[in-house]
């Protein structure tokens, strides 16, 4: 089968990175790939992918994902397109392949009934954020047309009188969720490569909420970059919140697929709030009575202390403690080290008082506007460690350009910060008996969580940090 994939691509920087590059190597024994970017890619891309014959174009961010098929279909031109047997529109924001893709595109050649066919489906719901009642539709994030669909004039009529989206919800209503209904309604009939019917009562965005399923149990070769960065409270609202770490373990342990190549490169766009949050970047340490792990050599880490800020007074007790605990805990956490290559600090996490923690969203909050200017990673409310304690352990590796002199909690910010720009991330660690003792609120809070009091409250927590940013 001759087929055309119209790769769509975004970075702010205009970097195709090492996954998008993956993808598409993966993508060219089976199909010829046109790649369309929302920007001007860097030069070194350019000469890769004139090495991989790959063809570019470039275009102003305008549309997002919908003005790139829109503004690639137009250039390459009906006649052009509609001498393919099949057309892919796919989009950067999948990761993968994970497995081989000819048994995908074999099955689904097999199927020669279908006139247009996706990866996932995505199950009728209520939102008012993309319009009210969303019917079941392919999602748009990889699209197969076939011939007799691509050389009707519906098709082309579809893409000529698009409305170009200026927002992701816009490009939802406008394209993702109409395509489908569109198109059946014209005739055309429709299937996904990924069955989830027996999901549809559970979940109605499966590749969103089970990937590892999916991937493991379902033959999908791709999954969601947002997987791992995607805003916790909506996980929580409808998955118990390991999806992200789930699907990580598979990959890593299971495929060949590179996934901390991902991570790293998802690194540099992300909060490490968000991406520590659905990766539960967060350790115990080992309980009292376990074998002591082997040492680790003393000359690839760095002990680092600082002044504190001035906590009320039952907080100075507890971190005090904590700081006198270094010594004695370095030992397992130098192991988490060696255990993990790409963590690149660890800092204790605070105790289990309110005040404490209050004090080190306090301290974010008086430091961010300083900390923006001085890294190139995005920022947003949540502290990306809890630093009140006045110590963490770095990994020399993580700073290449030298470990940056620290003296107070402001220079200390800095250290998982610059770590991340350099592709590690950063991990707070607890005793066993600190986490269980963290069990009976945290569960206690979420189940409060609900209520209509408690969102209220947190909205106003919300709006109050907004204003004093």
């Amino acid at each position: 089968m001759k087929r055309l994939v119209i790769y769509f691509h975004y970075d702010a920087q205009g970097l195709l990175d090492g996954p998008c590059r993956f993808a598409v190597e993966a993508l060219l024994p089976l199909a010829e790939v046109f790649l369309v970017t929302n920007g001007t890619l860097r030069q070194d891309d350019h000469v890769w992918a004139a090495e991989h014959n790959v063809q570019v174009l470039e275009r102003d961010n305008v549309g997002l994902d919908v003005g790139a098929y829109r503004q690639a279909l137009l250039t390459l031109g009906r006649e052009q397109v509609a001498s393919y047997d099949e057309l892919v529109l796919m989009n950067y924001t999948l990761a993968g392949p994970v497995c081989p893709l000819e048994n995908m595109f074999r099955e689904m050649e097999q199927r020669n009934t279908l006139d247009f066919w996706g990866l996932t489906r995505h199950y009728a719901m209520q939102s008012r954020r993309f319009g009210g009642s969303v019917p079941e539709h392919l999602q748009s994030h990889f699209l197969a047309v076939r011939q007799p669909m691509m050389r009707q004039d519906a098709f082309w009529e579809y893409w000529e009188q698009m409305k170009l989206p200026q927002s992701y919800e816009e490009s939802i209503i406008c394209h993702e969720t109409r395509f489908t209904d569109y198109f059946e309604k014209q005739g055309f009939v429709w299937d996904s490569y990924v069955q989830t019917e027996d999901l549809k009562a559970i979940f109605v965005n499966p590749i969103m909420a089970c990937p590892r399923e999916l991937v493991e149990h379902r033959a999908c070769p791709f999954f969601k970059r947002r997987s791992f960065f995607t805003p916790y409270e909506d996980e929580l609202r409808r998955t118990d919140g390991n999806a992200a770490k789930d699907l990580y373990k598979y990959l890593s342990r299971e495929t060949d697929y590179p996934v901390d190549d991902l991570i790293q490169a998802l690194l540099k766009d992300h909060t490490l709030s968000a991406m520590g949050k659905n990766m539960h970047w967060h350790y115990l340490l080992p309980c009292a009575g376990k074998t002591a792990p082997e040492p680790w050599e003393e000359s690839d880490l760095c002990l680092i202390r600082f002044e504190s800020p001035v906590c009320d007074t039952v907080s100075q007790w507890y971190l005090q403690q904590s700081a006198e605990q270094a010594e004695k805990q370095l030992l397992q956490i130098k192991d988490l080290f060696r255990r993990f290559p790409m963590l690149g600090v660890a800092a204790p996490e605070l105790p289990l008082w309110p005040q404490a923690i209050r004090a080190n969203y306090t301290q974010w909050e008086k430091d961010y506007t300083w900390l923006k200017h001085q890294v190139t990673v995005p920022l947003d409310n949540e502290p990306p460690l809890p630093l009140l304690a006045g110590w963490v352990l770095v990994r020399k590796a993580a700073f290449p350009e030298g470990i940056p002199a620290v003296s107070n909690i402001r220079d200390a910010w800095l250290l998982p910060l610059q770590a991340q720009q350099n592709g590690y991330y950063s991990a707070t660690f607890e005793s066993c008996a600190q986490a269980a003792a963290r069990a009976e609120p945290y569960t206690a809070g979420v189940l409060k969580s609900g209520e209509i009091g408690s969102v209220a409250k947190q909205l106003g927590r919300l709006i109050k940090h907004k204003i004093l940013r």
